[in-house]
């Protein structure tokens, strides 16, 4: 696995449905993320934003250029990332 650059993650306390109930056919996944917690994901998702806001959204890279929120099952966490949606999206 490659490993990426993060703005920051936090730690997922809940899961509904739980994890060992979650399957393909899983429509919707609640995920409770106390306070503290919360604040850390909110600043790493500004921190994020604050980068994408400086590419030229005519460009290609702009328009291309995405927040990937990352979950990490095996250690409850939520990490924030830059990422890149497909040119068709």
């Amino acid at each position: 696995m490659e490993k990426t650059f993060s703005f920051g993650a936090c730690e997922i306390s809940e899961y509904s449905p739980e994890k060992s109930k979650v399957s393909g056919d899983t429509k919707v996944l609640n995920l409770k993320i106390k306070f503290e917690e919360a604040l850390k994901l909110n600043l790493a998702l500004d921190e994020c934003i604050r980068k994408l806001n400086k590419y030229k959204m005519s460009s290609t890279e702009g328009k291309r250029s995405a927040v990937n929120l990352v979950v990490h099952f095996h250690l409850n966490r939520i990490a924030v990332a830059e990422g890149k949606v497909s040119c068709g999206k």
